[in-house]
């Protein structure tokens, strides 16, 4: 029986199969919206956008493309380092998914926080298995640490020192939580997180990179979060490319049409996403954003 024949057709810029090639497919289904997350991925090295992909950024905006940053991040030290060299962002959805700003009105569109009672349960559970653990805590716009944390990171945290008396527990934690962070001496940030799963209930334990987790809200994910304003939007999976490089970036590569895993990202950021670009300091994201636009 002879064997069946298929004819390829092949993209003159890839060199890939049209029927699996991104480039090709996007000319299929119009772009809508990109989101970006910040630090491995739009930044370059120094923790800034270089301005290669600050024009391809705008570059799409310009086509008509809504742009989005979504970060770890929070609204307040974010915004002035995505903005700080003209890149035209159209939203800024920080602290892992927990807030949104609309980045032409300046608007809080939205902030999730914890219920006071979450907060201290979940620091209960973590204390009753290891004593090692150290917190820290975003709220109110200000972030907060506690002494064992800033032993373990004396030279990376900014924000506010705690007295002894001032611990993320019942009765002194203030109104507002919107992300915990969550550190130990002997743990890195993947095993941080397998410990943390059990006791974090419906909320949600990830990490930027840094050795330590980020627990934040039920519903402050990225993928949950960008989700939402696509809702608002009308825009569809299909119609939306994200890029990303770490842990806190897999809901949001997982639920976009187009995910994209930097050249530098983690394993198992790479083993979800559609697509690996070249690294953060190759210029990934513009390569992209060059070829959509």
């Amino acid at each position: 029986m002879p064997n069946d024949i298929v004819n390829l057709t092949l993209c003159p810029r890839s060199g890939a199969d049209t029927r699996s090639c991104w480039t090709c497919q996007t000319e299929l289904v119009k772009v809508r919206l990109v989101a970006t997350d910040l630090d491995g991925t739009f930044f370059g090295a120094d923790h800034r956008p270089e301005a290669r992909s600050v024009a391809a950024m705008n570059a799409a905006q310009a086509a008509g493309i809504i742009c989005v940053a979504v970060t770890g991040r929070s609204h307040m030290g974010g915004i002035p380092l995505a903005t700080s060299t003209g890149a035209e962002l159209d939203w800024f959805i920080g602290s892992n998914g927990g807030h949104r700003v609309n980045l032409r009105t300046f608007e809080i569109e939205e902030r999730l926080c914890f219920a006071d009672d979450d907060v201290a349960e979940i620091r209960r559970r973590l204390e009753a298995e290891d004593d090692g653990f150290a917190f820290g805590w975003e709220a109110e716009d200000q972030l907060h640490w506690e002494a064992p944390f800033i032993e373990l990171y004396p030279n990376r945290l900014t924000g506010n020192a705690l007295r002894d008396e001032e611990r993320l527990s019942d009765g002194t934690t203030p109104n507002g939580v919107g992300k915990m962070f969550v550190a130990h001496p002997h743990l890195g940030h993947s095993r941080l997180i397998e410990r943390l799963q059990p006791h974090v209930g419906r909320h949600h334990a990830t990490s930027s990179g840094i050795n330590f987790a980020e627990v934040t809200p039920h519903g402050a994910d990225k993928g949950t979060a960008l989700a939402r304003l696509c809702a608002q939007l009308d825009i569809v999976p299909e119609e939306v490319v994200a890029f990303g490089d770490n842990l806190n970036d897999l809901t949001m590569l997982a639920w976009a049409g187009r995910g994209v895993a930097m050249g530098n990202a983690l394993n198992e950021v790479k083993a979800v996403a559609d697509e690996t670009t070249s690294t953060n300091v190759e210029f990934g994201v513009a390569r992209i954003l060059e070829e959509l636009v």
